[in-house]
């Protein structure tokens, strides 16, 4: 049994003075998403904020490891500024949990499905976005396309979150 979320008619105020309707539109997804997270109350387990965080510190140490290589600059990390660094981004990995463990049970409440026909349609704009054949494509991710199946799941819940939302 899914528990019940909060996710369907939240209240958001508009951004003012966006710079562009693209950052527009991306503050106010992140306005509606920040919403729904603390309407939601949900156990997000330590153990995965963890995962999420040694993630996050190993992308932004190769992160310095590159400008570090292409700068010429030395490339210092010491172990007092990996205590540091972990603590900067506890929000941030709690944060993905969350978001993560919501989605998904936005996913499961809805009852969405992913159909051959979407997962085909998907591969194609990748080919056309990306100037490349389908057959590469293909390729890439594999003849029946499953692993942009959890993208288009992700991608539908998030779209229900947002066109549920009331804008003021």
């Amino acid at each position: 049994m899914v528990t019940i979320m909060h996710y369907k008619g939240i209240e958001v105020e508009r951004p003012r003075q966006a710079p562009s309707s693209k950052n527009a539109e991306r503050q106010l997804q992140t306005a509606i998403l920040d919403k729904v997270l603390t309407l939601n109350d949900i156990e997000v387990p330590q153990d995965l904020v963890n995962q999420e965080l040694t993630l996050m510190v190993i992308e932004h140490s190769h992160r310095m490891k590159y400008d570090s290589m292409s700068t010429g600059a030395p490339f210092d990390f010491i172990q007092e500024d990996m205590a540091e660094l972990l603590e900067s981004f506890r929000e941030d990995a709690f944060k993905l949990v969350k978001t993560r463990l919501v989605i998904q049970r936005v996913i499961e409440a809805e009852n969405f499905e992913v159909t051959k026909a979407e997962l085909e349609e998907e591969a194609k704009i990748i080919a056309l976005r990306q100037k490349i054949s389908l057959e590469m494509v293909k390729d890439f991710l594999g003849e029946d396309f499953e692993s942009l199946k959890e993208d288009l799941l992700v991608r539908k819940a998030f779209d229900c979150i947002y066109a549920h939302a009331v804008i003021n």
